[in-house]
């Protein structure tokens, strides 16, 4: 308690005198401090660009001002919602777990033609028109969606546009997005879902600060352009949550990966998959990964059951309590307890990675919006309204941040300034190559 005391007085004398002026040592930051920095000095709400010092943070008060003593971290604001021994409460490192029902993109185009017919209210939603793309621009939008229902319309549903969107310096999009509403038994189930181009674009997985992982990472040998950022993302759940995931960050394995377990990889030579981990992959090919759970869509295909423990189960995924309603109460003992806010990576033949933020829905909903965009595989991502997000950054001509905007707008506003000063849970950075 003394030496938690201590520490605490000390980081606050230090934040004073960073107040008052600390002269600045010439050092290198770490890659997260690094993102933190030009994010809260460039990126302003309002769109106003104002000249930023470059102000370098001495690597022995980053690590004590990132440094959280073993004493403090306490598990009250981790108590779980009560479980439900039926569901999904996992007391061990989850095992493999393959698919067993799965229907294809066929089916669910299909199943949507049969429901909007069933509905009848009236004739299908005239498509919008399609804008013309850049010519030459190697980035092509997906096919547009038939939307499920017509009434009541939703704006853009269904169309990929790249307006009001990153782009590069001739103006060619580098990120399509859209709306959707997926589902047959809950049609206030809305998916918003962006689809990157992994030929210009990298992505970068950043390890929180509070995770335990931080400590082995802290002097990252590889340092990014962070100049070049277009958005960030959340990753997946918290590893004490997500229980045996494997993570490796910059070639170097933070937690063990587990043979089977679903995976958004990015390897050394910058391309990225969802898959499911074989120990027949060489380290040396990757450069960063994040595990969790098994695959939500595998072959273009929803996963609607899994094997686990030797029993056939539901391919639902709610973390045994943690998920919650908008007003934070456990969704655990409602009978539809898997309608929540969530987000998922899917990967595309093309190589092109989508990222998907549905509110108010399940996971195999969630999984058919990404089967609809085109994914062949696809991995669930972080859940809760607080911690699903993705940010857009649009840069100008001598790449400082001028504005930002987010995919969804149901995204809380607050998250949009989440990464100006660092974040405790891992995230995702893409860059303009």
């Amino acid at each position: 308690m003394a030496r938690s005391c201590l520490i605490h007085g000390a980081i606050a004398g230090l934040v004073v005198l960073l107040v008052c002026g600390l002269p600045w040592a010439d050092e290198p930051l770490s890659a997260s401090g690094k993102l933190a920095r030009l994010i809260s000095n460039q990126a302003a709400p309002d769109s106003r660009e104002a000249a930023v010092e470059e102000w370098i943070l001495p690597k022995w008060l980053d690590d004590l001002l990132t440094h959280v003593p073993a004493s403090d971290q306490g598990d009250d604001h981790l108590k779980a919602a009560p479980q439900d021994d039926n569901r999904d409460v996992p007391d061990q490192p989850p095992a493999a777990a393959g698919p067993v029902g799965q229907y294809s993109v066929e089916e669910v185009e299909a199943e949507l033609e049969q429901t909007l017919a069933a509905v009848g209210s009236g004739p299908q939603q005239a498509q919008p028109d399609v804008e013309p793309l850049l010519e030459d621009s190697g980035f092509a939008a997906p096919p547009p969606i038939a939307p499920l229902y017509s009434s009541p319309p939703l704006e853009g549903e269904g169309v990929w546009t790249g307006e009001d969107l990153p782009a590069d310096a001739q103006g060619k999009p580098l990120v399509y997005r859209t709306v959707y509403r997926p589902s047959v038994e809950f049609p206030n189930s809305v998916v918003y879902m962006a689809v990157f181009d992994m030929k210009r674009i990298k992505l970068r997985f950043f390890i929180g600060n509070t995770e335990p992982g931080i400590y082995q990472i802290s002097e990252p040998r590889h340092n990014e352009r962070l100049s070049r950022i277009i958005a960030i993302t959340n990753a997946m759940w918290m590893q004490q949550h997500a229980r045996g995931a494997g993570a490796i960050f910059r070639s170097q394995v933070v937690y063990p990966m587990v043979e089977g377990m679903a995976t958004l990889v990015v390897y050394t030579d910058e391309s990225v998959d969802v898959i499911e981990w074989t120990d027949d992959i060489p380290l040396r090919m990757v450069k960063d990964a994040r595990q969790l759970r098994h695959l939500i869509v595998k072959d273009g295909k929803v996963v609607e059951r899994i094997a686990k423990r030797d029993k056939i189960e539901d391919s639902e995924i709610g973390l045994g309590g943690f998920l919650v309603d908008n007003n934070g109460a456990s969704t655990m003992r409602s009978q539809f307890w898997f309608l929540a806010n969530r987000t998922a990576f899917g990967i595309r033949d093309d190589g092109n990675l989508v990222f998907a933020m549905g509110h108010h829905i399940s996971t195999k909903d969630l999984a058919k919006a990404l089967v609809l965009a085109g994914c062949k595989r696809a991995i669930h991502g972080d859940a809760n309204i607080h911690n699903i997000v993705c940010n857009f950054y649009f840069r100008n001509e001598k790449d400082k941040v001028v504005r930002r905007d987010r995919l969804s707008p149901e995204q809380l506003k607050y998250t949009m300034s989440r990464y100006d000063t660092g974040y405790a849970k891992d995230f995702f950075a893409f860059y303009e190559k």
